[in-house]
């Protein structure tokens, strides 16, 4: 089987959340391949590391898409045939042996036109591809997917404090002041 056909197979009738898991799958394994080909790791057998990390892409399959995805949210882990598996661990393993970005461009190449069969409405992987992140209607339609809103169950938010257990103070001696942590958000750029 061809890495073609495998990822045909997966897609077959993804749709909803399903098929946002496949897509940011398949994107974090396109950039994957693409740090494998340019050296941007050592690599071991599957092991790839530097000197701060450390990832094993067959026993963390399922992951690639949480770390190397458009979206990086433990939900979307994949679960997939043992097939698009073993077509994928084969592509990093020729990637690393030949360490040559063209063929990555080749592989990415043929599997747009396989990504261009999703239905427009799911057409997550597609809306990410210029800027590596999604657009703000993107990200609303990820979150529908990732919490959808159960309409049988109106919780307010006194019903959720009420819910909640009660919080632990800690007392603050004179010897250790209480700290106060500022956060700042900032965009990626």
């Amino acid at each position: 089987m061809d890495i073609k056909t495998a990822v045909l197979n997966q897609l077959n009738e993804a749709n909803g959340l399903y098929s946002l898991i496949l897509q940011n799958h398949l994107y974090g394994c396109f950039i994957l391949m693409e740090d494998i080909a340019q050296n941007k790791f050592e690599v071991k057998e599957t092991l790839l590391s530097t000197p701060t990390f450390k990832f094993d892409y067959d026993t963390q399959f399922s992951e690639i898409g949480l770390r190397y995805g458009f979206v990086m949210d433990t939900k979307l882990a994949l679960i997939c045939t043992p097939e698009y598996k073993d077509i994928w661990l084969t592509q990093f393993k020729q990637v690393n042996e030949s360490r040559n970005i063209d063929e990555v461009d080749k592989i990415e190449e043929c599997l747009h036109q396989v990504i261009n069969t999703i239905k427009p409405e799911d057409a997550f992987y597609t809306n990410a591809l210029d800027t590596g992140s999604l657009t703000q209607e993107w990200i609303e339609k990820v979150l529908q997917l990732l919490n959808p809103v159960d309409e049988e169950v109106d919780k307010t938010a006194i019903s959720i404090a009420i819910t909640e257990k009660p919080i632990r103070r800690q007392v603050l001696t004179r010897r250790k002041p209480k700290e106060t942590t500022r956060y700042k958000t900032r965009r990626n750029r």
